[in-house]
């Protein structure tokens, strides 16, 4: 359980790092800059939350369960916010299509 923790919780910074870099990259269309800084700033707040306490309790090897619940957690919420981010647009976007 220690092992899965630690897996998880560096997987868990590995998807934060890398929706940080994308998010705030200067590639970034200008329009949305600061819908991707929010995102940036979120998914960093969320793995302070979750990910870096699970990495906290499971390197020394105190409170295995609590440390795979909190690593689980970030992925879970961020599946999440992105099916219900992609469930509001895209009903909008098919009843404007038809307009």
């Amino acid at each position: 359980m220690r092992a899965a923790a630690i897996v998880i919780g560096l997987l868990d910074a590995l998807a934060c790092g890398l929706v940080a870099i994308a998010t705030l990259a200067p590639i970034s269309e200008h329009a949305t800059a600061g819908f991707d800084s929010a995102a940036a700033t979120v998914v960093v707040l969320l793995f302070v939350v979750t990910g870096l306490p699970a990495l906290v309790f499971a390197m020394p090897g105190r409170a295995p369960k609590t440390a795979l619940t909190l690593a689980l957690t970030f992925p879970a919420v961020l599946f999440g916010a992105v099916v219900f981010i992609f469930a509001r647009l895209v009903p909008q976007e098919r009843s404007a299509a038809r307009k």
